[in-house]
């Protein structure tokens, strides 16, 4: 994998968010994640590997979060390696 970023998602009742929410992404390794729930509101933060640039990576994911009604936020850590 090319490069690192670090993934926040936020679910305000949207689908269920769960810590193996990521492996539904194609060429993605998630390094570590952590989850944290209140009632129906859950926050996932995750560090990710992934093949793709940081701006069309980001694009995907969004598009793949709202999809399932969460808000997402995607900061690049740069080229892995």
């Amino acid at each position: 994998m090319d490069h690192e970023s670090l993934v926040i998602i936020l679910s305000l009742g949207g689908s269920p968010l769960e810590r193996t929410a990521l492996a539904a992404l194609c060429d993605v390794a998630v390094s570590w994640v952590r989850v944290e729930r209140e009632g129906d509101t859950a926050c996932l933060a995750a560090r990710v590997m992934h093949r793709d640039p940081p701006g069309e990576f980001r694009d995907r994911v969004r598009r793949w979060g709202a999809a399932r009604g969460w808000a997402i936020t995607v900061a690049s850590s740069g080229r892995h390696g």
